[in-house]
C-alpha cells in the first residue's frame, strides 16, 4: 500500500513537471508571436464583432450590428492614413456609444459630415473619467501615427459627477497602476507585475471577461425590473466642492497637454434625461444604479442640479482659459437618449449634426 501511494506520488510530481514545462513552452511560443500588444491601446487594436442584430434589443436600435477597431485600436470608421486632418475623440460610454453599431455612432457620424480628408478616431472607454483621460491624451498622442492630430474632441463631465457621487475617496485619489488599467485595454508589460504580463494569464482574463459577457442577459435594461425602489430619493444636494476642484485641475492639466502639443481641444458638456418628475422607468433605473453601486439615492431633480454644476464648472474652465466648449442642451426625453444618458441612433444623429455646425463655425 505504502509502495502505491509512493508511485502515485511520483506519477502526480511528474505529470505537475510536465503541465508546468508544457505551459512554459505555451508562454514562450504565445510571446515570440507577440499575439497581444504591448503597448498603450484603449481598445484591442484590429478586432471585430458582428451579430446579425443588435444584441441589446434596446427600443430604437436595431438592425445590423457591428463593433471594431482599427491598427490604433480606435472605433473609426475611415482611414487614419489617408487623413489630411485627425480628430480624436475622447470620452466614456456617452462617446463610444457601445450599443450601435459602428456607423451609427455620433463620431462615425460626424466623420462622415467631414468628408474624404477628415478622419475621427473614437478612442472612448465605458466609465472613463477626467482621471483616465489625461493619461489617455498623453499616451495616445505619443505614437507615431497621431503626432499630427489636429484637434481633440472631449465629452465630459458624467463619469467625474458620478465617480464622485458613488466613491469620493476612490474618484480623488486613484492609483496610477488603476487608471491605467481602466483607461486602456493594453498596457506595456514594463507597466505591469511579473504575473499579468504573462501572456497565457492575458489569455485566461480575456476568455473570463468573455465567459462572463456571455453568461449575462444581453438586454442592459434587462436588470431594471429585479430592483425595486424601497427607499425614499434624496433631494438635498451633496457638499460638492472637493469634487468640483479635482475635476478642475484634471481639465486644467487636459488643456495643458494640448497647448504643449499644439493641438486645439474642445470640450462638450454632458447632456443626460435627468430632470424633476421623472417617469416611473427612469425613477427604477436611478435606484437600480444607487443598488448595484452602494450610493445614496438620488432624484431626477437633484442629479440634474449636480450635473448642471458639473457641466459650468467645465464652461468656467473653459472660459477661463479661452478653449471652445460646446455646451451640448438636448431635449430630456426618449428621441435622444435610451436610457437616462446614453444616445440612441437618432441622439447620435443629432449630436453628430451639432458638433459638425459647431466646428464649421
Amino acid at each position: 500500500m505504502k509502495y502505491l501511494k509512493i508511485t502515485f506520488l511520483k506519477k502526480l510530481a511528474f505529470s505537475g513537471l510536465v503541465f508546468i514545462i508544457l505551459l512554459v513552452i505555451a508562454e514562450v511560443v504565445l510571446s515570440w508571436f507577440k499575439i497581444l500588444p504591448n503597448d498603450y491601446y484603449t481598445n484591442t487594436p484590429n478586432t471585430s464583432q458582428k451579430y446579425n442584430e443588435n444584441p441589446s434589443k434596446i427600443d430604437g436600435i436595431s438592425g445590423f450590428y457591428e463593433i471594431g477597431y482599427d491598427a490604433l485600436g480606435s472605433r473609426s470608421v475611415s482611414d487614419y492614413a489617408k487623413a489630411k486632418h485627425k480628430i480624436v475623440a475622447i470620452g466614456g460610454s456617452t462617446t463610444i456609444c457601445s450599443v450601435l453599431t459602428q456607423e451609427k455612432t455620433w463620431t462615425a457620424l460626424l466623420d462622415k459630415k467631414l468628408g474624404d480628408s477628415y478622419w475621427v478616431g473614437n478612442f472612448a472607454r465605458s466609465g472613463n473619467s477626467s482621471n483616465h483621460h489625461i493619461l489617455q491624451l498623453q499616451h495616445l498622442l505619443d505614437k507615431p501615427e497621431l503626432k499630427d492630430t489636429k484637434t481633440i474632441l472631449m465629452l465630459v463631465g458624467v463619469n467625474d459627477c458620478r465617480g464622485y457621487l458613488i466613491a469620493p475617496d476612490k474618484y480623488m485619489h486613484m492609483p496610477d497602476l488603476e487608471v491605467k488599467k481602466s483607461a486602456f485595454m493594453h498596457i506595456p508589460n514594463s507597466e505591469l507585475p511579473f504575473l499579468r504580463k504573462l501572456t497565457l494569464f492575458k489569455l485566461a482574463k480575456k476568455a473570463r471577461q468573455r465567459i462572463l459577457f456571455l453568461s449575462k442577459p444581453q438586454r442592459p435594461l434587462d436588470y431594471l425590473e429585479t430592483f425595486e425602489n424601497q427607499t425614499k430619493p434624496i433631494t438635498k444636494l451633496p457638499e460638492l466642492t472637493d469634487g468640483l476642484n479635482h475635476y478642475e485641475h484634471n481639465l486644467i492639466k487636459i488643456i495643458k497637454e494640448t497647448r504643449k502639443r499644439n493641438i486645439s481641444i474642445i470640450f462638450m458638456t454632458q447632456p443626460t434625461i435627468w430632470k424633476k418628475n421623472l417617469s416611473d422607468k427612469y425613477k427604477t433605473l436611478l435606484a437600480a444604479r444607487a443598488h448595484y453601486n452602494k450610493t445614496p439615492l438620488y432624484t431626477g431633480k437633484a442629479l440634474n442640479k449636480i450635473m448642471t454644476i458639473f457641466n459650468k464648472r467645465l464652461m468656467t474652465v473653459c472660459d477661463t482659459y479661452n478653449v471652445p466648449v460646446l455646451d451640448l442642451q438636448l431635449p430630456k426625453n426618449q428621441t435622444i437618449f435610451y436610457d437616462d444618458m446614453h444616445f440612441n441612433e437618432s441622439g447620435a444623429e443629432i449630436v453628430a449634426e451639432k458638433v459638425y455646425q459647431f466646428l464649421k463655425n
